[in-house]
């Protein structure tokens, strides 16, 4: 059987019914993105998560600049337990005991040093399902910090980003994390979905490295395998097509291109340049790789006499030509495609006012599948709800952990 929450939130149902997480308890101790991505993953799909922060919070809700705290641990209950206090510790102990997952990223030491390893932990709960997110995982770099932008570089990926003539970028999206925390949350159902047919429970480790290598390795790695040669920075081109592209209009960019020669010849005809077609240099398409540049110099010219919106209707009337704005973020908010979508929903916070969340991105015929039912938890805000109703502390067991400080609540809250 499921650890069944106590917890009812108001409007659970999904308007698909994908609330298929319903009753399942998570106790996530997470900080920064990957970890509490998936924590919302599965909040979204009906689970009660209940996030433990230390008493100073996850340091992502005050990094400078960072406001992505509330979608990430949207539909979420917050509490605060201390655990450098043994009686936080135990706290943390009896919420595992009476919860099904338990989702965490910390520093190995740090797992050690609090007593939350797989091992310490399975004894209170043999059907726990334990998800551990690390930089590097088990290995010869198992105690070195390692952040988004630091696995993009060690994978390979930060090499073959940006442009030729400049060192390699990073992503500004911070991608192998956000890929990271969907890949847990899908291990962790695949394991519920165990546990329902063997009732075990199971530890399951992913790292930012190995998803990152995962990546590169169908992508890239065989490239270099059969030609000997190592990819290269190519900007927003891509190396055996031209042109394919950014490339610069009256009022910004567009990202357009000609696959094959049928969808050249619309694209000469659209953009004037009908002389080209037959020009030797790019009659084929491995003519116009060979004089990229010079080609990329003439269609930028002929691109630049268009506005944006105007060119890419012209491309697409065409059915054979690819064509999209090269948006800024005002522009994707007033996107129809985006809008008719409904990805995007309004999200009240305390903090920061009205922000803007998306939803996850599966789809049915009901709309999206996952649950919206409350913003993300300011510090401590269910930490004396979570005692009581889940794990049965009277009044009086309350009061001394809060005035011992293992356990924080809102400012009015830790004084009863």
């Amino acid at each position: 059987m499921l650890i069944r929450a106590a917890w009812e939130p108001v409007a659970m149902a999904s308007p698909s019914g994908f609330d298929v997480l319903r009753g399942i308890r998570v106790v996530e101790l997470t900080s920064w993105i990957s970890g509490s991505y998936a924590g919302a993953m599965l909040a979204g799909l009906g689970a009660d998560v209940i996030k433990v922060e230390p008493p100073q919070g996850d340091s992502w809700r005050d990094a400078t600049g960072m406001y992505s705290f509330p979608a990430l641990n949207r539909n979420k209950r917050g509490i605060v337990i201390d655990l450098t206090k043994e009686e936080g510790r135990s706290v943390m102990r009896d919420l595992v005991a009476k919860s099904d997952v338990f989702l965490e990223n910390m520093a190995p030491d740090t797992i050690k040093k609090f007593g939350l390893t797989y091992e310490e932990l399975r004894p209170l709960n043999p059907r726990l399902i334990y998800g551990s997110i690390k930089g590097f995982g088990e290995g010869p770099y198992e105690k070195y910090t390692a952040t988004d932008p630091a696995i993009q570089a060690i994978s390979g990926s930060m090499e073959v980003t940006g442009h030729p003539d400049r060192p390699p970028a990073r992503t500004l999206v911070s991608y192998i994390d956000d890929s990271t925390a969907l890949y847990m949350a899908f291990a962790i159902v695949v394991a519920l979905m165990r546990r329902d047919r063997t009732g075990e429970g199971a530890f399951l480790e992913l790292s930012l490295f190995d998803v990152a290598s995962e990546f590169i390795t169908n992508n890239l790695l065989n490239y270099y395998i059969v030609t000997g040669e190592l990819p290269r920075r190519s900007g927003s081109s891509y190396p055996s097509l031209v042109p394919y592209r950014v490339y610069r209009t009256r009022d910004g960019y567009i990202y357009t291109g000609a696959r094959n020669d049928k969808a050249w010849r619309a694209f000469c005809k659209v953009l004037g340049l009908d002389s080209l077609v037959d020009d030797p240099r790019f009659r084929t398409n491995a003519d116009r790789v060979k004089h990229r540049e010079e080609l990329d110099a003439l269609v930028e010219e002929a691109t630049s006499r268009f506005e944006t919106a105007d060119l890419v209707n012209r491309f697409r009337e065409t059915g054979e030509i690819i064509a999209v704005p090269v948006n800024t973020m005002d522009k994707l908010l007033s996107d129809p495609h985006l809008g008719y979508r409904g990805l995007i929903v309004d999200l009240q916070d305390p903090k920061y006012g009205r922000l803007k969340v998306a939803r996850m991105s599966i789809r049915t015929k009901g709309g999206y599948v996952d649950v919206m039912r409350s913003r993300a938890p300011t510090l401590g805000e269910h930490t004396v709800e979570v005692l009581r109703d889940v794990l049965g502390y009277d009044e009086r067991r309350i009061a001394e952990l809060l005035s011992s400080g293992a356990v924080r609540g809102p400012p009015a809250q830790q004084k009863p």
